[in-house]
């Protein structure tokens, strides 16, 4: 893949200059950056970030080998790298550094198309793929960066991160502006926001979603969590006295960002009466929704093969949105008839006449409600749910995560997520404590599949939904939640392929060959 070709380098003196710092060793010509060694192009400049497990100053000889022809280091300079060139950061704000680097050297995209940036919990990699539909439809060439890839037209590439750190997130805006896209819509998370990946960048729009319990290993409190996100439009969004936010009224949060942001900066979005962007009356059905829709540029009737009220914050959210990059009412009315939404998003899997499977990304207490409770609306049999909690993240939402599923759910199967470096079984316990203050255990067998409310244990994921399976019955709804659009699972630090929609498919497909007589029949 050929370096971006936006522009023609940038002496490490400038550089420096630009960052208010200053070069030492040299004055070479500076084409790229990069914190991986083992990603080196020629002329790349080497950012030597301390990790939590390395010190990037330890490979600066490799990158230094690889072609690189500086090094930007963190902290006091040993005498190993005294050798290159080098401009040396000293103080905190290390990677947010790094980010202003990678926004020079790469001839400051931002400033070149149109930087949309999606904040919250829950909601942004469907607000970003229903964004992308309306502008493409208005004609409008667009990039996006986020969680399940990154992608503009003719190109997808996988996303190491939801927000990449900042030299891959300025090659990767570089990259969109040498294609000719206008508009760049970037999920924003609030791991970037806290570690300044994402900093020197200037958005022209910003979204907030809402806020409900994730990451607080890393943020310690939701007060933390939430100031994070609020960086977002206090230190990124382009300040000049026009309207350039848009915030989830009906989330507490967004209430609060609304109200520090002033309404000369921002517009709410969601069903209650003060909501500019507003859904007056809606209909729902398993075969999506239909929403009476008013805002300050157009009233319409949308609607959208997307299940589910949470849904229709996500709608909303790109309507408004839209309204502010300019889309008229009835090109995002026409586009979003048609957006089937993001990948592993409430995305159906072909199933028995009579039954729904879903998989969903739902990996939050906040984000598994509001699933499981557009699903209990619209169920007319059980509701039936397969879930776990990843490992090495948060323990404190998995008892959250088991009562919200006890609460709401008939039957469930508690499993494996990503267990990571944890002892699968011991996550399980966790996530059991709160599922069983509203359900009981079941065994396997006949009597769970007769069951009307209870739960049962399988630590092996791809057993467990083809345990579920097997349960299913007509009239019943069974939700696969926690991965979504992966398709790989971490057991221990190994990725292995695993991809929830494909086992499902395979599950199904083997039940109906046991009920037509073609396979060996139920699991006793």
């Amino acid at each position: 893949m050929a370096p971006p070709k936006v522009n023609n380098g940038l002496r490490l003196t400038e550089l420096a200059a630009r960052l208010g710092l200053t070069a030492q060793g040299g004055d070479p010509l500076v084409a790229g950056l990069t914190e991986d060694s083992r990603a080196v192009r020629p002329g790349d400049l080497f950012a030597a970030i301390k990790g939590q497990g390395h010190d990037g100053r330890d490979f600066i000889g490799n990158a230094l080998a690889a072609g690189a022809v500086a090094a930007f280091l963190e902290g006091s300079a040993r005498s190993a790298d005294l050798a290159c060139p080098r401009i040396v950061f000293k103080g905190p704000g290390f990677r947010a550094a790094v980010s202003r680097a990678g926004r020079e050297i790469f001839g400051q995209p931002d400033q070149k198309l149109a930087l949309v940036g999606l904040t919250g919990t829950n909601g942004k990699s469907t607000v970003s793929y229903l964004l992308e539909a309306i502008l493409l439809a208005q004609g409008r060439k667009t990039g996006v960066v986020g969680t399940v890839n990154y992608r503009w037209p003719g190109e997808i590439r996988p996303a190491p991160n939801t927000t990449p750190e900042g030299p891959l997130l300025g090659r990767t805006l570089a990259d969109m502006v040498a294609a000719s896209c206008q508009v760049a819509v970037m999920e924003v998370s609030s791991h970037a926001l806290a570690l300044g990946r994402v900093a020197g960048y200037r958005f022209s729009q910003a979204l907030f979603t809402n806020l409900t319990q994730d990451h607080l290993d890393f943020h310690g409190d939701l007060e933390n969590y939430f100031l994070a996100k609020r960086k977002l439009f206090f230190e990124g969004l382009i300040d000049d006295g026009a309207l350039r936010a848009v915030v989830g009224q009906d989330d507490p949060y967004g209430e609060r960002l609304l109200k520090e942001l002033g309404p000369q900066k921002a517009l709410g979005f969601g069903f209650g009466p003060k909501a500019q962007v507003r859904a007056v009356a809606a209909r729902y059905g398993l075969w999506g929704q239909i929403l009476a829709v008013r805002s300050p540029w157009s009233e319409f009737e949308l609607h959208s093969p997307l299940i589910g009220a949470f849904n229709s914050q996500n709608l909303l959210a790109a309507v408004a949105l839209a309204g502010l990059l300019g889309v008229s009412g009835p090109v995002a009315q026409k586009a979003l008839a048609a957006a089937p939404g993001a990948p592993g998003r409430l995305e159906k899997v072909k199933s028995p006449k009579g039954t729904l499977v879903l998989v969903d990304y739902a990996h939050t207490p906040g984000a598994l409600e509001t699933a499981l409770a557009a699903l209990r609306a619209l169920t007319k049999g059980r509701l039936m749910v397969v879930f776990g909690c990843g490992g090495d993240r948060d323990r404190s939402k998995r008892p959250k995560m088991g009562e919200v599923v006890g609460r709401l759910a008939d039957l469930a199967v508690l499993t494996s997520d990503n267990p990571r470096t944890e002892d699968p079984l011991a996550i399980i316990k966790e996530v059991e404590i709160g599922l069983a203050r509203f359900a009981g255990s079941l065994p396997q067998g006949p009597l769970a599949a007769q069951a009307a409310k209870g739960y049962l244990v399988e630590p092996d994921r791809r057993r467990a939904i083809g345990l579920a399976v097997e349960i299913l019955r007509p009239g019943d709804a069974l939700l696969i939640a926690g991965k979504g659009h992966e398709d790989y699972q971490i057991v221990n630090r190994e990725k292995t392929p695993f991809d929830d929609r494909l086992v499902a498919a395979e599950a199904l497909a083997a039940a109906k060959g046991s009920h037509s007589g073609e396979g060996h029949g139920h699991r006793a």
